[in-house]
């Protein structure tokens, strides 16, 4: 990792986590189209992170210097959706223990009471039909 990276790039990756001097960078040759300078010129960049086992490939742009600014856009906005994503995760579990946790509206346990008292009458009705006999 050079001083390439701009000053902007550098704050967000450091704000998620990401020391740019762990990322390892190379330059590879593009494929598809663009011809003599996809054969010759190496302007694909491969950004590897391994602590989030992450791999990045950036061939969008004609010219290296473009597609390692891309490459390292598209590094930043990984991080912060995985970010978001365990952000999510926690909350949600978070939100569903306190769901679970939490006690039973009156509404729902009148009903519950309900349903028990017309099960117990449709069940003393079968057991006093059965005593006569």
């Amino acid at each position: 990792m050079s001083a390439f990276l701009p000053d902007y790039l550098r704050a967000h990756l450091a704000a998620l986590g990401c020391d740019p001097a762990r990322v390892e960078e190379t330059f590879i040759h593009s494929g598809g189209h663009g011809g003599q300078n996809v054969n010759k010129v190496a302007t694909c960049v491969q950004l590897r992170y391994a602590q989030k086992n992450l791999l990045l490939k950036m061939q969008d742009h004609r010219t290296q210097a473009a597609n390692r600014v891309a490459a390292w856009r598209l590094l930043a906005a990984r991080l912060q959706q995985m970010r978001d994503r365990e952000a999510r995760e926690r909350r949600m579990a978070r939100e569903q223990k306190r769901r679970q946790n939490a006690p039973r509206p009156r509404g729902i346990k009148k009903q519950f009471v309900e349903l028990k008292r017309r099960r117990a009458k449709t069940r003393q009705a079968r057991r006093d039909i059965g005593a006569e006999d």
